[in-house]
């Protein structure tokens, strides 16, 4: 019974030492480094394409932040804008003036 065994090991001590061994212990590593690990590649491309989203998103906002601090400094330094700001929003107007607002 030990002989056909050892004949069995032989032929898989031989297999894993051809050059198809070689393949096919490349060919399992790339499967499971691709499907089954941890970090797989699918999880890793899904995350690539979230950090992808979040660092357009964080543009985006930044360019909202960046308009928004405009318009304070402008509103805090210039009158005029003030002034403007307050007619467009909120209706206000100077006392002896009339003010006509129409719905678009």
């Amino acid at each position: 019974m030990f002989k056909k065994l050892d004949v069995v090991f032989s032929y898989v001590k031989y297999f894993f030492l051809s050059k198809y061994g070689y393949i096919s212990i490349i060919l399992a590593f790339l499967i499971w480094m691709i499907f089954f690990d941890s970090n797989n590649y699918i999880k890793r491309w899904k995350l690539n394409a979230e950090n992808a989203r979040l660092r357009q998103e964080n543009v985006e906002a930044q360019r909202v932040i960046d308009d928004n601090e405009r318009r304070i400094n402008a509103l805090s330094n210039d009158r005029e804008a003030l002034e403007k700001y307050a007619r467009e929003k909120y209706g206000m107007k100077a006392p002896d003036e009339d003010v006509f607002l129409f719905d678009e």
